[in-house]
Order: structure tokens, then sequence, then C-alpha cells
């Protein structure tokens, strides 16, 4: 197959200009003429979503402090900007080479090495695209969304290319994981694992273990990786989240550490370290990593208002700390001026002030906070109120508030009855009180469907989980492994400081419980 570069769109990211124009040049001696670039991760996304490129050849290190070029492919892929037909090259210092080995979802079609020589780049581009030319069917139904489709194609053209093995394994991994079919996942992992050596392989094994609650198996398979010394954030965040899950939540911090070291400008690990540091109450690691997810998030798809009101609560337990107070009410009002219109996010951001000037002990700046967001919980629409009466009753208890609050809530009750995910809610805290704990599971998970976000049901889903793995033991692998996602999927950073006490119980009491997984699972 002959390449034409004549019509191919190119995207360049360096930020060196020497080396920049010498890519440029290189590219233009092979007919490409359709040549932008960009200096930093930032411009190039504002150039992706804009346009569509064929090839995007993007230097790994941009600069110490600035995001790298991994970071804009899974900030690219998490945007749905990159087609899996196109190709994506990382330029990579050979000695630099072995932080992509163990990466699994974002690893780059191929790398290249800087001095540039034209007839191995050539070589090398052309040897990708071939392979590219073959799985255009499997692509072209990745990006519709068709994954299963896409899965089964695979195999076809294994069979029709088995040179091609290891390559469209590697897809329907991926595509194994990004729809839940973690068993499957797991048996084409493990066959793979047998026949090479394949960090990404071994890692994608690990994360589909997780995922099905084999913690052990999971730590086993990912601690490989690392003993081998290959540096892989993947495995360090993975080791994280599996020590975490069995209630190691120190290790897990080490582990998440781990990962933030080698991915620094991850505005996602940063959050997950904050996270978790907030949880074991190490306050400054927390306000270290909030503060770094803020910056690297700005201006992605990453930014989310949790990682601020995170940081507010973890600002708050430096007590007596005027300028902490202040940082307080900034970031708070950065979140909604960055959130403008959603109603929601500056009620939110007004409990989140309330409970934080509460724990810092500023009682007058709270009852003001507290006071502005019992205005904004009364301008919702009633079936909104419905979703932030738990919260309203929370930061409301003990204050002045509490008597109306209670009233209000005594209003809602038709409206709430009418709501089907209020309505299994209240089924189920009806059925957990007399003690029909599979009844009660059932129904909080019915509302959890429909309200995945609300911390009430989910904290409330993962304590009737807990009482009933603890009666059940046929069905307790199960259920706790539904509990375990569920308080992963809570943002811990977000939670009011009651919310946080009462998820650090369930944490550990689900961790603590004997996981006898039975043979036929």
């Amino acid at each position: 197959m002959e390449i034409n570069y004549s019509g191919k769109n190119v995207l360049i990211v360096d930020s060196k200009l020497p080396e920049l124009d010498a890519l440029r040049q290189m590219l233009g001696k092979m007919g490409i003429e359709r040549i932008q670039a960009a200096s930093s991760v930032n411009m190039a996304l504002s150039l992706m979503r804009i346009e569509q490129y064929d090839l995007c050849f993007v230097n790994y290190d941009l600069g110490r402090t600035e995001k790298n070029g991994l970071q804009l492919l899974h900030e690219a892929n998490a945007e749905g900007l990159l087609s899996h037909r196109n190709l994506f090259v990382l330029v990579v210092d050979q000695e630099r080479s072995h932080l992509l080995f163990g990466s699994l979802e974002n690893s780059p079609d191929t790398y290249i090495s800087k001095p540039y020589d034209i007839a191995s780049v050539r070589a090398r581009l052309e040897k990708v695209m071939r392979v590219k030319h073959v799985t255009d069917p499997v692509s072209k139904l990745w990006d519709e969304g068709e994954l299963s489709a896409a899965i089964e194609r695979c195999d076809e053209l294994v069979n029709m290319f088995p040179g091609l093995h290891i390559y469209l394994s590697r897809l329907k991994g991926i595509m194994l994981l990004q729809t839940g079919r973690y068993a499957e996942a797991v048996d084409l992992f493990e066959v793979l694992v047998d026949r090479r050596d394949l960090p990404w392989a071994e890692v994608g094994l690990g994360s589909a273990k997780f995922h099905l609650g084999y913690y052990d198996d999971a730590l086993k398979m990912l601690n490989r990786v690392v003993d081998n010394e290959h540096l892989c954030v993947e495995a360090f965040s993975w080791l994280g989240r599996a020590y975490w899950a069995k209630g190691a939540l120190n290790q897990a911090i080490a582990l998440m550490r781990k990962a933030v070291m080698l991915q620094p400008t991850s505005p996602q690990l940063q959050r997950e370290l904050a996270d978790l540091a907030a949880q074991a109450e190490e306050w400054q690691l927390a306000i270290d990593a909030y503060r770094s997810a803020i910056r690297y998030a700005r201006y992605s798809v990453f930014q989310e208002p949790s990682v601020y009101l995170g940081l507010a609560r973890a600002l708050a337990h430096k007590s007596g700390e005027s300028e902490a107070q202040e940082e307080i009410i900034r970031l708070l009002e950065d979140v909604v001026l960055e959130h403008e219109g959603y109603e929601q996010i500056g009620l939110h951001a007004k409990l989140c002030a309330a409970d934080a000037f509460a724990v810092s002990q500023n009682q007058e700046l709270g009852a003001q906070r507290l006071h502005d967001a019992w205005q904004m919980f009364l301008a919702l629409e009633q079936k909104n109120q419905c979703y932030w009466l738990d919260d309203m009753v929370d930061a409301a208890a003990e204050s002045p508030l509490a008597g109306d609050v209670a009233s209000q809530k005594k209003q809602l009750g038709p409206v709430m009855v009418a709501l089907n995910w209020s309505k299994a809610s209240l089924k189920a805290a009806l059925s957990f009180r007399k003690g029909e704990h599979e009844q009660a599971f059932a129904l909080f998970c019915q509302a959890y469907k429909e309200v995945p976000g609300h911390v009430g049901v989910s904290l409330n889903l993962v304590q009737s989980g807990i009482e009933l793995a603890r009666r059940k033991e046929e069905v307790a692998a199960e259920t706790l492994l539904q509990c375990d996602e569920v308080l992963s999927n809570l943002r811990f950073g977000e939670l009011s400081s009651r919310q946080q006490a009462r998820y650090r119980v369930l944490a550990q009491r689900c961790a603590e419980i004997d996981r006898h997984v039975p043979d036929w699972v």
C-alpha cells in the first residue's frame, strides 16, 4: 500500500521552535503541505476542537510544569476530539520511552525519537498506517459508538490477519473494559500475559480483576508491572485504588503519590490523591493536591466543581488562618462564576461555604452562607428541592433554620412521593428499618440508577448493602462490589463534614467484611 501524504492534515505540538521547524521541514519533504503547530496542550486542544487532523506529532516533554504529550492524548480522547482512524505519534527521547510501556488506553499509535531521520520516520509511519488501513472497519465502528460490533469485527480480522493478533487484542481489550465486560477482558488478557511479556496487558488484567472485586489478584498483577521497573502511571493508580478498596488507606495514598510524581500535571490523579488525603485527614497534602488539580484542569474537560469544593473544605481545617478563609471565599466565588446559570452549583457552593466556616469556627460567616443557601434552595423548583433536601437538612441541623427546613420538608412530602427515585428511597428506608435488607438494598439500587449523584441515596445504598452482605454470604461478594463502586463514584472532597464522617465509617466497614467469592462467580 502506497501512502500519499499530500492530502494529510497534520498538527505538530512542540514548545521548542527549532525542533518544531525541523519536523515541519522533514514532513514537507514527505509531501505534507497542511501543517499547523501548537506550543502547549491547551493550544493544541483549541485547534483540535475546530479541525480534525489526520496525523498528530506531539512532543512528550512540553516543559517541566506543563501538561505533557500523553495528557493531550488523554484529554483529546475524553473530549472525543480524536478519531481511532487517525494517527497519534508521540515524540519522545529513547531513554524516556519506558514511560509508555505499561499504558493501555492512553498510548500513542507509535513514537519517534529526536534527532529526526526521514527514512526511519517514514518507515515507522507507513508500518502503522498499513495496520490502521487493515483495522479501519474496527475504528469506524468504534468512532460510531458501536463497540459490541467493533469487538466482533476484531475477532473476524484476527482470523484473516493472524500477524495482527496482538494489536487487535489490545483494541478488543480496551473496548471490553469500556463496555464493562470485565470477565471477558480477564480471559483475553490472561492469554496474552501467559504468552508474552506485555506490561499493558498486565495492567489491563489488573484493572479488570479490580472491577470484578478480585482485589488481591489485581494487586499481584499490578505489582508485577511495578516490580519489573516499568514506570507506569496506570499501574500505580490502579494499585492505589485496589489498596483503598481493601481499606489500606495509607498504602493507597503512597501509591497514588507515586502516580502523581510520574504525572504531576494530571488533574484526575491530583484529584484522586486529594480525595484520599482528605479521607485520611492529611489536610496539607489534600490542599496541595486540590490546588494542583484546579491548576491543571483549567480549560479542559476535567474541570469540575467538586475540586473547588474539596479545596474549600480542606482549607477549613486550617482554623483561625484569615488567609485560608479568604481563599475559601474566593474559591467558591470562582466556582459559581465559572458555572454561571447553574443554580444548583451555586446552592452547593453556599452549602459548602456554610459547612466550611462552621468547621473553621467562624460562626458568623457560616450563618450568613447558610441563610444564602436557604434562599437559593427556596428558589428552586420543587423537584430540585427534593433532590437537595437531605443536604439542606444536614446543613441546617442545630441552627435557627432547622425548624423552617423541617416545615419545608413536610410540605414537600407529596412531591417526594410522586418522584420515582424518592419513592423508591422512602420505601427502601422503611424496609431497612423493618430488617428487610434484601428488599431495602434492591430499592436503594433502583433509586441510585435514577440519581447516581445523590449523596444520601448513595450512602444509604452502601449501608444497606453492608447489612445484607453480613447476613447473606451467598450474595456478599457481589453486593460489596456494588458498594465499592458507589463509594468510588462519590467525590469525597465535595461531601459535607457529616457526610465525610459517614463515608469514612462505611468505607472501612465495607473493606473489613470477609469477601468469600464463590467458585461460580
